[in-house]
């Protein structure tokens, strides 16, 4: 759609365009007549979210703007939570239903006697305590929750009533302040009183729960913390008791110190026991030396039982020094020990001499130098032996120890680390506990929302906004009926111009011819415009028809259509008047079933032959001219100086048609009304008839409003002001 016809449906319907909008405007005027002013207080809440000082703040904390606007959004949410608004309401109602009379600061005359309306002295006796403002909220909040259904329910969610938490979200406006820190509240009200108290009630209502549910973040997890550091410190004193209780049955003071002394006085035992040893293999050979050497004095010694019993018992008493030596014996005891074994070896030396009179050995050596070597190294060798006895029990005690320690180690190992991680997660918990505690006390410091602008009382109603809705409703009256127009008009599936002939029939256009019984109001001439568009149709048809057959003697041309009432007969007539102006003489042959018959014909037109024909199925079969005529009562006339056989046909989609002369016409033209729509049934018709026809066939668009017919025939002649002539200019057409 183009500017211009934009302009062309405003214009068409410029009277409606302006009678509906006023009375839509006035419906609204007569609507809002006995509207009622409205009052607006506003307050400032300071919240602290942005630039408010925080405990862990360290001084360089940077701004998280997401996280701002995340706490704001939270907070404008608490303010128009359900409860919150709930409350409010069922505040303002306790303190309504406690007025004996009318208050200017809380309840003004309209609205109190719309109370009393509401609910009679019975109702309000049973919702209200008298005198106590507060008592009176819990039994409205006792009464709410008794059951879904009762009096302050219906109060608080039915819409007509003055306490519908609907109806007071609905005039309460929440809004953070810029970029501030500042919350502003604004409330609208048909009365002044209500306005002021539901604004104090607001703020008191949503500060509280806005405290409550910050408050109960941190000390659900301060409660956490407590909870989780009672079980590690209960943990960690298990622990600690089971590594206790393991050292007390173990008798371990100091594991690894006692560990560490073992194992050095194991390694010195070692190194004793290696030494002693090395004694007795030396003293062994020694005495097997000597012995060797004294071989005969050896046999009289052993075959001596007093001597071996001697020796056998200087070994025990040796042994027992070196074994309480060792074990640290009290020295009375060890001195006892080492007095015996004295006396032993002295008796047997004693009994050495007695039975040994060899003072010389087998090699002749002094007996008694070899006796004395032999006695010593036989002393020396029984004290190794016992010493290496106490030694090799010694060491096998202390692989006991070692077995004993071992895996006491790796318990004491597992105790300890078991002791140390429930340290650590002791400590971890006590210090998030710190931190929840830091936290909570950070959150009470900032929760403390405080009023910067407390709300007032308003003494003057704002502006009535009755002009303004009387403004927008014939706006909005006039936009709604324009857009009406345009989308019927660009849903409108009409042919409407001739410019949409051929992209919607698929044939060329002949020409258009205007709707003459238009009412357009607008001085266009249309007889004027008639003349013209036919007198085009003419040449173009001449044109055409010299085309095909230049030297023909007569042209067969029909007019047809798909459908009745498209306003074939007119266009055959006013073709037949100006064809009849050519040549010799025009034969109108018509259908009996057009009505009215040659109302267009020109009237004692010695040029023009007419007839009718009866419609039947005989013409089906016609193979010319003659046998239309033939079926006539009067007398046929010559048609031997006709140069324009015009034949009209009945509609394609009801009627028979005459195929041979369809195949004989030269031109054919299909009449086609302008405002119907061309559906896929007129099409086949038309497939039909263009199986048939032989000439050139065209579409004369009938009917065209006059205004829509400038892109054939130029400029629409009607009167036009300098205004519309200068608007057409600029909107790119030659003149409007």
């Amino acid at each position: 759609m183009t500017l211009i016809g934009f302009f062309r449906i405003i214009l068409k319907n410029l009277k409606w365009l302006i009678i509906f909008p006023v009375m839509l405007a006035g419906t609204v005027m007569y609507l809002t007549r006995n509207m009622a002013r409205e009052y607006q207080s506003s307050a400032t809440v300071y919240t602290g979210l942005a630039s408010g000082y925080s405990i862990t703040d360290d001084g360089d904390e940077k701004v998280d703007y997401f996280k701002v606007n995340n706490a704001f959004d939270n907070l404008i949410t608490t303010v128009k939570a359900r409860e919150t608004i709930e409350e409010v309401c069922i505040k303002l109602l306790a303190q309504h239903l406690l007025l004996k009379e009318p208050d200017p600061n809380v309840l003004n005359e309209k609205r109190f006697e719309n109370l009393h309306k509401l609910l009679n002295d019975s109702e309000i006796a049973k919702l209200v305590v008298p005198g106590n403002f507060e008592k009176t909220v819990k039994r409205l909040y006792t009464i709410k929750d008794s059951s879904n259904r009762n009096t302050v329910q219906y109060l608080l969610s039915d819409a007509s009533s003055p306490y519908a938490t609907s109806k007071l979200l609905g005039s309460l406006t929440v809004a953070r302040k810029s970029t501030s820190d500042m919350l502003e509240l604004g409330f609208k009200s048909d009365d002044a009183g209500v306005c002021w108290n539901t604004l104090k009630f607001l703020i008191e209502a949503f500060s509280n729960r806005y405290k409550n549910i910050k408050g109960s973040e941190t000390n659900n997890v301060v409660k956490y913390f407590e909870d989780q550091l009672k079980l590690a410190f209960g943990n960690l004193q298990n622990s600690e008791n089971r590594l206790r209780d393991f050292g007390v049955n173990n008798r371990i003071i100091n594991y690894y110190e006692q560990a560490k002394f073992v194992a050095e006085s194991k390694e010195d035992l070692s190194t004793d026991f290696y030494k002693e040893k090395m004694k007795f293999e030396a003293a062994s050979s020694a005495l097997k030396r000597i012995e060797a050497k004294m071989s005969n004095y050896s046999e009289f010694v052993a075959a001596n039982d007093e001597l071996v019993n001697l020796r056998s018992e200087l070994s025990n008493i040796n042994y027992k020094i070196t074994n309480a030596q060792i074990y640290k014996y009290d020295a009375g005891s060890i001195s006892d020990l080492q007095t015996r074994a004295e006396k032993i070896k002295l008796e047997l030396s004693e009994k050495a001499r007695d039975y040994y009179e060899f003072n010389n050995s087998v090699e002749w050596l002094p007996q008694n130098s070899l006796l004395n070597e032999w006695l010593a190294k036989v002393v020396e060798l029984e004290e190794s032996k016992g010493r290496l006895m106490v030694y090799d029990q010694r060491l096998k005690q202390y692989d006991g120890i070692y077995k004993e320690f071992a895996p006491l180690g790796s318990t004491i190992n597992r105790l300890e680390r078991e002791v140390g991680v429930q340290e650590k997660q002791y400590l971890s918990v006590l210090h998030g506990l710190n931190l929840a505690r830091l936290r909570q006390q950070s959150l009470e410091m900032s929760n403390q929302l405080k009023t910067v602008d407390n709300p007032f009382f308003p003494l003057q109603p704002l502006p009535s906004k009755r002009g303004l809705l009387i403004m927008v409703s014939f706006l909005a009256g006039f936009i709604l009926l324009l857009a009406y127009l345009v989308g019927s008009a660009l849903l409108d599936k009409a042919i409407n111009t001739p410019d949409n002939v051929e992209k919607i029939i698929g044939l060329p256009l002949l020409s258009a011819l205007p709707d003459l019984n238009e009412k357009t109001g607008k001085g266009i001439r249309l007889q004027e415009m008639y003349m013209s568009l036919m007198q085009q149709i003419t040449n173009s048809l001449f044109i055409e028809l010299k085309q095909i057959e230049p030297n023909a003697k007569s042209y067969l041309i029909i007019v047809f259509s798909t459908k009745g009432g498209e306003g074939k007969s007119f266009v055959a007539e006013s073709l037949v008047n100006k064809l009849s102006r050519i040549r010799k003489k025009v034969l109108y042959l018509y259908p009996e079933t057009s009505a009215p018959s040659g109302s267009y014909l020109e009237a004692d037109n010695p040029k023009l032959i007419q007839y009718s024909y009866a419609v039947n199925d005989g013409i089906i079969d016609y193979n010319g001219i003659q046998d239309f005529i033939q079926t006539q009562e009067q007398e046929a006339e010559d048609l031997s100086e006709v140069s324009y056989h015009v034949l009209e046909i009945p509609s394609l989609n009801k009627n028979p048609f005459p195929v041979h002369l369809i195949e004989q016409a030269q031109y054919s033209i299909l009449t086609v009304h302008a405002g119907r729509s061309w559906t896929s049934a007129d099409q086949f018709q038309l497939k039909s008839f263009l199986k048939l026809a032989q000439g050139k066939t065209s579409v004369i668009l009938n009917r065209v409003h006059a205004d829509l017919l400038e892109s054939i025939y130029g400029e629409i002649p009607k009167r036009r002001s300098v205004v519309r002539k200068k608007l057409k200019s600029l909107l790119g057409g030659e003149q409007y």
